[in-house]
């Protein structure tokens, strides 16, 4: 019994160099075509209201922009975009062709069902009514 004592307290211990949590974040990818998969008004879900199906945001890798099927979005024309952050992105700025100035827009972009969602908050004409787009990238 004493032998197995000093057997197993003479092993030596594990050793890991490594460090586990000295990792390298990936850049966010909200590039690709994003199509609606619901809408809410003022947290009341209208997606069976309205035929949403059409409605397209390109997103490029070359930092543009196109909408196909227009629908009240927080810009009207194509142009260029740009994130806050590429690691932790919160806002998208989407600069309208010919326009002087962007337009910033806060988003979500959780991971739901092993896919990317993208969630797009706006308010477009009345300020009162809130818009909840909630986007998945079409493969």
């Amino acid at each position: 019994m004493l032998f197995m004592v000093l057997l197993l307290m003479s092993c030596s211990q594990f050793s890991d160099d490594s460090k586990p949590y000295d990792v390298t974040e990936v850049a966010k990818n909200v590039s690709g075509v994003w199509k609606l998969k619901s809408v809410t008004r003022n947290d009341i879900d209208i997606t069976s209201d309205m035929d949403f199906s059409k409605f397209e945001l390109h997103i490029t890798n070359d930092g543009r922009y196109h909408i196909e099927n227009y629908l009240p979005f927080v810009v009207e024309k194509d142009g260029k975009w740009t994130t806050d952050d590429p690691l932790y992105p919160f806002q998208l700025s989407f600069l309208e062709d010919g326009a002087v100035s962007s337009v910033d827009v806060n988003f979500n972009f959780p991971v739901v069902n092993g896919q990317r969602s993208l969630l797009i908050t706006l308010s477009p004409g009345c300020a009162s009514n809130k818009y909840t787009y909630t986007l998945e990238r079409n493969e």
